[in-house]
């Protein structure tokens, strides 16, 4: 039996790892996720410690010194020597590390002195080059699967074993069966405020852009969804101190009705255009053909710098704005350009790529293992 231990640094880093081990029948499967509990995981696999969320939810270093700070009064040292600690006594138990993320992600799943295979869920030739000390780490990876092909190509031609077999991001999308969209084929727009702890205030924003369509389109479909780990009653308290009143479920503020659901899948499905402050799951709703609008929320996520950093990945499928108001006019504008939607719609299909990867890369891992024996 293989022994493997999956690595992840992110909510969807781990949704990523926990689809790819679904395929992986007959192993003995451990997770260590190092951002937050890594509640994506299934429960019949075990998980490390010490595992917990701090204040930025794992964006100190890009939200800026503030939420830095905060995260270091919180024992965020402290708590990475403890991560060290546990992936080095990891030596000698397992046959292989799966690690689901970024190039940190890698450096810290060698800790573990198993060989290691990358899923690179994050980082694209798209949004800049891979600098040398990149290359150095990702060199050291038995495989690196990469997010796109021109990636794969790149980093190939500098000695890494990187191979493009599609974007697991789009086999994590289970529809639940939801009544979406409404009998009389109204517009739907999808609202994404993220799953992490910014996700409440997000959500506000989110409403206020929600009430500016509305007044152009009061008849319009507004769907919030909500991640497993975002609580409604945070969104609900975050909602009402921006002055949206929230009545048996629903959010309302001016003209727009936004309704809240947990059927992600189905509501980017159902959805005619995207606004998102999230990582994941903007580009999930881009694979899935689908606009996404976004703008910089009031937290430590989607910062300006991230928002170009998307773009960047995401090409024209996004539609990157300075500002709320701004969002909502260019919503208006795709709302009456079927032709914009669709060539945005393209674009984010050709940049995600196909589904099926995760069991393609379970596949490859079997071979890799296979090897290694």
């Amino acid at each position: 039996m293989i022994r493997l231990l999956s690595v992840s640094n992110g909510h969807g880093e781990d949704l990523i790892a926990a689809e790819v081990c679904r395929h992986l029948t007959g192993w003995e499967i451990t997770a260590y996720p190092l951002v937050g509990l890594g509640d994506a995981y299934p429960r019949s696999i075990p998980r490390l410690e010490p595992r917990r969320t701090f204040p930025s939810g794992g964006f100190s270093f890009r939200a800026g010194q503030p939420s830095l700070l905060d995260d270091l009064r919180a024992g965020l040292v402290r708590f990475w020597f403890r991560q060290r600690e546990t992936l080095r006594g990891q030596r000698g138990r397992f046959d292989l590390t799966l690690a689901v993320g970024d190039g940190y992600c890698l450096f810290m799943a060698y800790r573990a002195g198993a060989p290691v295979a990358l899923v690179a869920s994050a980082d694209s030739i798209h949004n800049g080059p891979y600098g040398p000390m990149q290359q150095r780490v990702l060199r050291g990876a038995r495989a690196v699967f990469s997010r796109d092909p021109e990636t794969a190509s790149w980093l190939a031609a500098r000695g890494v074993r990187a191979s493009y077999l599609g974007n697991v991001m789009l086999d994590c999308l289970g529809p639940r069966g939801a009544d979406f969209p409404p009998p009389d084929g109204r517009a739907v727009v999808a609202l994404l405020p993220g799953s992490r702890g910014d996700a409440p205030a997000n959500s506000a924003r989110l409403a206020h852009v929600a009430s500016a369509i509305a007044r152009v389109h009061p008849d319009m479909l507004f769907l919030l969804s909500l991640a497993p780990s975002v609580e409604a009653d945070a969104v609900a308290e975050a909602m009402r101190a921006s002055g949206v009143a929230v009545v048996d479920g629903e959010a309302r503020l001016g003209d727009a009705r936004i309704r809240t659901t947990r059927a992600f899948a189905d509501a980017i499905a159902a959805a005619t255009v995207v606004v998102g402050l999230a990582g994941t799951a903007n580009e999930q709703a881009a694979g899935l053909g689908k606009p996404v609008v976004a703008f910089p929320g009031p937290g430590v996520q989607f910062t300006p710098g991230f928002l170009d950093l998307q773009r960047k990945i995401l090409g024209e499928a996004l539609v990157a704005t300075p500002s709320a108001d701004e969002a909502a006019g260019a919503v208006l504008r795709l709302l009456a350009d079927p032709d914009e939607r669709n060539r945005r719609g393209l674009a984010g299909r050709e940049r995600m790529g196909a589904p099926g990867a995760g069991a393609r890369i379970a596949a490859a891992l079997c071979e890799l293992a296979s090897d290694l024996h």
